[in-house]
């Protein structure tokens, strides 16, 4: 599977390894730490940060966070198995949780799986749907399959990745992979038109049409092994303006397009264009302090505050990073080691953060402790640096997975075992 990549873990990258360490030749403060409280969001968890006796303490959750409309929200995705003895019939949906209410609303639907399901249990009336704990065909007449990824949120918006597979015997053999952002408000689909306004969506299109020519006459000029072997099967990949995802890169929005392969020779696999840069929405000014800029040695994101500013210093790995309070004084503290890419943090020491909030993330992280295992459901994918690489994904090596029924109020994400 190819993930989505990020520029700004490969600038912060390129930075620890020019500078060092990032973090060495800060000023580590024998004092009490400054009063803090905030969420931090990174890798495949959520980090609670606060002071307590002057220290510093890290507690973490598997959770995947959004914030929206002043409520805390988590995000997962479900399996919706509609599995027959001869029809692996298996879709997914994204669902939002409200922590405070506990109640959850679905987001997205895998139309596609859904669609032949029905089509199918219509076609055979007399074949009963399989059981919980029931198996079926070692080798199924009708394969129609999907995986979602979530990505990242940027303020009501949320990215994920889509692979689908349909294999049904005479009928049809695809495999496609998409990119795309639904709103968390409604469960729309994000569209470039209505996060950034028409004349921005057609500059943002054209800016990203013209990348996909450059890529396609570098990959076919290529006399490299790997770029011959691309060579052959360029041709399947044709710009899609709807294949797309949100990042953040030094504290300002981008899109990623990701074009979709079709055939045999690109049917599983995306090809990344380079990210396009925009213009901020008119929402971004109530995020912008959840998004980390670089650092002043290019080796760390900071996140500003008026008290005290957050930073995620980077090892040479780019793996892990070292997070840290810096007071106005310019003096740190360190929290701990976070998975990275750090995304988002959240303080919860402002006056818009009611003690009803507080109640149902300190439930939350103490329901999360259930989960099993440490990775979920809701992954983000590891960020490295930007390359154009064709990555063919299938179902048949990817891990297998436990799932849910479709949630009610209290349901629980999809776990890997």
């Amino acid at each position: 599977m190819l993930p989505l990549t990020s520029p700004r873990v490969a600038t912060v990258l390129a930075g620890v390894l020019l500078f060092g360490a990032g973090c060495g030749n800060q000023p580590r403060a024998t004092s009490k730490a400054p009063s803090t409280d905030f969420l931090v969001t990174a890798g495949d968890s959520a980090f609670w940060v606060s002071t307590v006796d002057g220290r510093l303490r890290m507690r973490r959750a598997a959770l995947t966070l959004a914030y929206v409309g002043g409520r805390f929200n988590e995000l997962y995705v479900a399996d919706d198995d509609r599995s027959y003895y001869d029809a692996l019939l298996v879709g997914q949906r994204i669902y939002r949780r409200d922590l405070v209410s506990g109640d959850s609303v679905q987001i997205f639907e895998d139309k596609r799986v859904t669609n032949i399901a029905r089509r199918y249990a219509a076609e055979h009336p007399d074949e009963r749907r399989l059981g919980e704990d029931e198996d079926g065909s070692d080798d199924p007449h009708t394969v129609a399959t999907s995986e979602i990824e979530l990505l990242d949120v940027l303020g009501p918006l949320l990215s994920y990745e889509h692979h689908t597979d349909i294999d049904i015997a005479n009928v049809e053999d695809s495999h496609n992979v998409r990119y795309g952002v639904v709103d968390l408000r409604d469960g729309s689909v994000g569209t470039l038109r209505s996060i950034f306004g028409d004349s921005a969506a057609r500059r943002i299109v054209a800016d990203a049409r013209a990348a996909y020519r450059i890529v396609i006459d570098s990959v076919r000029r290529s006399r490299s092994a790997r770029g011959r072997r691309a060579a052959r099967v360029i041709d399947a990949f044709h710009f899609d303006s709807t294949s797309f995802a949100l990042v953040d890169i030094d504290g300002s929005p981008r899109v990623g397009f990701y074009v979709p392969g079709e055939g045999v020779g690109g049917g599983g696999l995306s090809l990344p264009l380079p990210h396009v840069r925009t213009p901020e929405p008119a929402w971004w000014s109530t995020i912008a302090n959840t998004v980390p800029v670089l650092g002043a040695d290019s080796a760390s994101e900071v996140w500003s505050g008026p008290r005290y500013d957050v930073i995620a210093h980077y090892d040479t790995s780019g793996e892990y990073a070292t997070l840290v309070v810096r007071d106005s004084a310019k003096k740190e503290w360190s929290a701990g080691r976070l998975p990275t890419p750090t995304r988002r943090v959240y303080r919860l020491d402002i006056a818009n953060v009611d003690t009803t909030v507080r109640r149902g993330l300190a439930r939350a992280f103490d329901e999360s402790t259930l989960y099993s295992g440490s990775a979920r459901t809701v992954l983000g994918p590891h960020r490295g640096r930007p390359r154009i690489v064709l990555t063919r994904w299938s179902r048949a090596t990817s891990p297998p997975v436990r799932s849910i029924a479709a949630p009610a109020r209290g349901a629980r994400p999809r776990t890997r075992p």
